[in-house]
């Protein structure tokens, strides 16, 4: 029997078939319009007609001056795994991670932070303002915060392509364990902005706080995570 979808139809079940036998996996960078104008000889607009109903789907993700790449459904984040980097977590998911700053500083910890820490609010500490992004999409928006004292020279990274839990390694700092605080929060610009959501949009909020094997603190991160694209799990035993 012909087949009688249009071209750009036939094309995108063609991509699917693709994906869903994993020639493309999640996080793969699917061949560019030119490249399948230039192999299949139609033209590059029915290839752009066939991403987009891909991408509507919510298959396939645009992301600008890189390409188009197979995306996957909502993120699961078990809570009970713990000290897993923001990167490594997008990167197992299936997705491309990458990190944009949006401010970096040092800055003295003041009360709140020395309780945190168990340091002099005189003490020096790093803060690190991060939008975290899958496939150029946000994922989660981080306010990251260590003394100074553990990583002397820390402001000389570049957190968009350093991990703080590299240099941990690099610096041999054993961090033993973290522990979390999951909330729900209503949030406003420029958070919601960042994270493309409405102002006053419900998301996660969750409190990391990483400590050592000797029990001194390490980190404290407050992260929004819009529900969007994240949920979270927890196994009871």
């Amino acid at each position: 029997m012909l087949n009688t979808q249009p071209v750009y139809m036939q094309l995108a079940e063609f991509l699917q078939e693709r994906i869903n036998s994993n020639v493309y996996g999640l996080g793969n960078r699917i061949p560019s319009e030119r490249e399948l104008t230039e192999t299949l000889g139609i033209s590059r607009m029915t290839v752009r007609k066939a991403i987009n109903v891909l991408i509507e789907r919510g298959v396939l993700i645009r992301v600008q001056g890189k390409g188009t790449f197979v995306t996957s459904p909502k993120l699961n984040s078990p809570l009970d795994d713990g000290l897993e980097s923001m990167g490594k977590f997008i990167r197992e998911q299936g997705l491309l991670p990458s990190n944009k700053v949006l401010s970096c500083e040092v800055r003295k910890a003041g009360t709140k932070y020395a309780r945190i820490f168990h340091i002099s609010p005189k003490d020096d500490i790093f803060q690190l303002f991060r939008l975290r992004l899958g496939n150029g999409k946000p994922i989660a928006l981080e306010y990251t915060y260590i003394p100074c004292s553990i990583i002397p020279d820390i402001e000389t990274y570049n957190f968009e392509y350093t991990s703080l839990y590299d240099l941990f390694e690099k610096y041999e700092i054993k961090a033993a364990y973290d522990y979390q605080e999951l909330e729900i929060a209503d949030i406003c610009n420029p958070q919601a902005r960042l994270l493309e959501l409405e102002e006053n949009t419900s998301v996660f909020m969750l409190h990391n706080t990483v400590v050592s094997e000797n029990e001194q603190i390490l980190e404290h991160t407050k992260s929004y995570i819009s529900g969007n694209t994240v949920t979270f799990s927890s196994i009871l035993t």
